[in-house]
């Protein structure tokens, strides 16, 4: 389908009675990417929680993962409650960007912890909530710099 001139592509649409068939080709014609929905959380001290991904070289950092078929916000509270059992309320949108390897878009939320209890699963060992600068060891400069970015204003 990408092969096909855009021109065309507009015509089949336009005059396509289908609807099903109208979906079909806008689908197959456009690039395709992942959502990532991501959170940075503060408890009721103002610190953020950081999560140990057992995957990772370097294991600390912000909560997330892959969008299913869902809103962003409930992907969201979906992902932190299975990672680590902590339940979240979502304040907003702080950020979205583009990223390669794999072609993804990442939505960042703020917001804060308000109950659960952790509990370890296959891809988190364990979690902390730091100040500001007070870093674990192993955790990646571009999410510090995110942090700084998103929560100094």
């Amino acid at each position: 389908m990408n092969m096909l001139p855009r021109d065309l592509l507009v015509f089949l649409y336009k005059h396509t009675p289908f609807v099903g068939l109208k979906n079909w080709i806008v689908y197959r014609a456009q690039h395709k990417f992942l959502v990532a929905v991501l959170g940075i959380f503060t408890n009721e001290a103002g610190q953020i929680l950081l999560l140990n991904h057992v995957y990772r070289k370097e294991p600390w950092g912000i909560p997330g993962g892959w969008m299913e078929l869902e809103k962003p916000e409930d992907g969201l509270k979906r992902e932190v409650l299975e990672e680590t059992g902590l339940e979240i309320q979502i304040d907003g949108i702080a950020k979205a960007l583009y990223n390669r390897n794999p072609n993804r878009v990442d939505l960042i939320f703020t917001g804060k912890v308000i109950g659960g209890t952790f509990k370890p699963c296959s891809e988190i060992s364990q979690i902390c909530f730091c100040n500001m600068n007070e870093w674990p060891a192993g955790m990646p400069v571009s999410q510090q710099k995110l942090i700084k970015e998103i929560l100094i204003k």
